[in-house]
């Protein structure tokens, strides 16, 4: 028997999905939105997406990273030695197996013997080739906190693995040492450490990426500005789009060349590896190419509905188009809301999921729904509600009472606008319904409100678009023993705690769903606007 400790009871709805309050456009007519209202309401003053995707390629960005790691760390190679100390120290991998001291000190020595950049080169630019995981250490399986605890928050998770789309550009800082054992070469199997603007070092296998030569470097679209209108980077809005010859889902935000009217992805050369000795570092990978695509959708669909010019002009009908596009697993298109599903989110961005496909966590979930309208976020939450304030801060409360922060949510959380909780929670927001109209979306929801939620017919309820977090395994679990408590300090609430038992625990999982959430004034959906809470409401538009 494997015990597993969560935050919340069985009889704790924190989290769950309401089916009937899935579908934005509904909600948003209930508001008074027109849906397909194409009007400009909104702009962005940053619209930097272009140019922060190929940011790895320009030299000053580079620059100043590496010098800022060395300013704090002395050299690429202690900071790499200080992210794997700091990632897997007492931590665990998928099948809740503890690293031991041995296996820790395996990876460290195969960071220790690699040499690193020190600055840009051009020779180190690089492209992702397929969808890969990018981890903060190299190894084949992911790694946790220890999830027997009950802090399952997604913060807690960032030490897995973030997932870098296919044509996505990155900077090569060195490549580890190949595992000892035959037919194994460095091109192929060998782990290369990372740069990326928005996570910073990490590391990723190096048959995920490929370098770009000067040649490949002109074709790519380094700006928007002053291009042809079909030479430009775009992106894909939905997952159904597939290119044809690999029968392959396209991730959302999934980056897409457009040439002269044609659409091309990068591709390894089927050349033989390229080895390049830059100072003391040396680097072994394939070569890119740009090779022509065609793309392909469901009967249903349309191909221009799916691959955007960036950015998307700011009206109700994007951006709600949009947050149904995030939220969901299939476009309301194809599939309706009553049988669409919510998108899991995992550990970061993983490809690694309760259902197979890839995951979305909180802040990952708010980059895939501002990206197509110009403005790349950073990483983190905390982060990004910081970007937000600078572009536009719409108003906070400050440790106010569970009255002042639901009134607060009412005047001041609406379509458009975001709302941050504590350090970097920030989550969508969609306005407010009467009871009645949450009770036409969804009987469930009218319950719980009148039950447990405190809301009564004078009260309008807030709505908020998010992922939330959950914990459980590949199999059921039944959470029935008590295992004491945790104590909030910020407020002092005291929380018990459960023991799930099962017998067997094969796989641990971080399982909430980006979804739609009601906001109660008491019960499990209230700890948003809860008693000493400071709410601040901004937007990424203006």
């Amino acid at each position: 028997m494997a015990a597993l400790v969560a935050a919340y009871p069985e009889a704790d709805k924190q989290g769950a999905v309401y089916k009937g309050l899935q579908d934005v456009h509904t909600i948003a007519k209930m508001q008074g939105i027109n849906p397909q209202d194409a009007a400009i309401r909104w702009e962005i003053g940053d619209n930097n997406l272009v140019e922060w995707l190929l940011a790895p390629w320009d030299e000053q960005k580079v620059n100043e990273a590496l010098s800022a790691y060395q300013k704090q760390y002395g050299s690429i190679a202690q900071t790499a030695v200080k992210v794997v100390n700091g990632a897997i120290r007492n931590n665990f991998d998928a099948s809740g197996h503890l690293i031991t001291e041995h296996e820790r000190q395996h990876l460290l020595n195969r960071v220790e013997q690699t040499d690193y950049l020190q600055s840009f080169h051009p020779k180190a630019r690089a492209i992702t080739v397929v969808d890969t995981d990018a981890q903060f250490f190299p190894s084949e399986v992911f790694f946790t906190n220890n999830l027997a605890r009950g802090a399952n928050v997604a913060a807690n998770q960032k030490s897995s693995s973030t997932l870098i789309l296919r044509n996505t550009p990155v900077f090569v800082l060195g490549q580890l040492m190949t595992i000892d054992s035959t037919g194994l070469e460095p091109a192929d199997d060998g782990w290369v450490a990372l740069w990326r603007p928005e996570f910073g070092l990490k590391f990723t296998k190096a048959k995920h990426i490929a370098f770009v030569d000067e040649a490949l470097v002109g074709d790519l679209p380094f700006s928007s500005l002053g291009q042809e209108p079909d030479n430009q980077l775009r992106l894909t809005l939905t997952s159904r789009v597939r290119s044809q010859d690999r029968s392959q889902q396209l991730p959302l935000g999934t980056p897409v060349y457009s040439l002269n009217g044609h659409h091309f992805f990068a591709d390894r050369s089927h050349q033989a590896p390229a080895s390049r000795q830059i100072a003391s570092t040396a680097l072994q990978l394939y070569s890119a190419q740009l090779s022509p695509m065609e793309l392909s959708v469901d009967p249903a669909g349309k191909l221009e509905n799916q691959v955007k010019k960036v950015p998307l002009p700011l009206s109700y009908q994007n951006y709600l188009n949009q947050l149904s596009h995030t939220l969901l697993k299939y476009p309301s298109e194809y599939v309706a809301p009553e049988h669409n599903e919510n998108r899991y989110f995992a550990f970061g961005e993983g490809t690694i999921g309760p259902d197979g496909e890839r995951g979305m966590d909180a802040s990952t979930f708010v980059l895939k729904l501002i990206q197509p309208f110009g403005k790349w976020l950073p990483r983190y939450s905390v982060h990004q509600a910081e970007e937000g304030i600078k572009n536009h801060l719409i108003t906070t409360t400050q440790n106010a009472s569970l009255e002042e922060n639901y009134q607060a949510m009412l005047s001041s959380c609406r379509v458009g606008h975001f709302v941050s909780v504590g350090r970097g929670n920030n989550m969508a927001c969609l306005g407010s319904i009467t009871l009645d109209q949450l009770g036409q979306l969804s009987d469930q929801a009218y319950a719980d409100a009148v039950t447990t939620g405190g809301m009564t017919e004078q009260d309008r309820i807030p709505l908020l678009a998010l992922s939330t977090v959950g914990l459980t395994t590949t199999e059921d679990v039944v959470i029935n023993k008590p295992a004491g408590s945790m104590e909030i300090r910020s407020t002092g609430e005291v929380l018990p705690l459960y023991v799930a038992s099962k017998e067997s625990m094969i796989v641990w999982y971080i399982t909430g769903k980006a979804a739609v959430y009601p906001v109660f004034k008491s019960g499990f959906l209230s700890s948003y606007i809860r008693d000493g809470r400071s709410l601040t409401f901004y937007s990424y538009f203006k």
